[in-house]
């Protein structure tokens, strides 16, 4: 029996001060999802990105800041909305 991890559907935000591979989100939201260092972000179960996490107190509660470049290249537009978990670091190398 495996237990499911805490996810919320957060608003995904273009930002140019955030590293390429790195997301900043509310500290609380960050404890809240039991997130240790890296995020899956999951849009319409289709689109995946993992990133590191950044934990930030003026980031507000419902918005992740990410690069602006790796959305774009993703082609994840502004203000989308995904599903952000803890990333269970599970290799797709298989």
């Amino acid at each position: 029996m495996t237990s499911r991890l805490p996810e919320r559907r957060l608003r995904l935000r273009r930002k140019t001060d955030v590293a390429p591979t790195a997301a900043r989100m509310n500290s609380k939201v960050v404890q809240e999802l039991q997130i240790k260092d890296k995020i899956d972000v999951v849009i319409a179960g289709k689109k995946k990105l993992e990133l590191s996490v950044i934990p930030v107190d003026d980031v507000p509660p419902n918005e992740v800041h990410c690069n602006e470049s790796t959305l774009a290249r993703s082609g994840i537009a502004d203000n989308s909305i995904a599903t952000i978990r803890a990333s269970q670091g599970v290799s797709t190398d298989e």
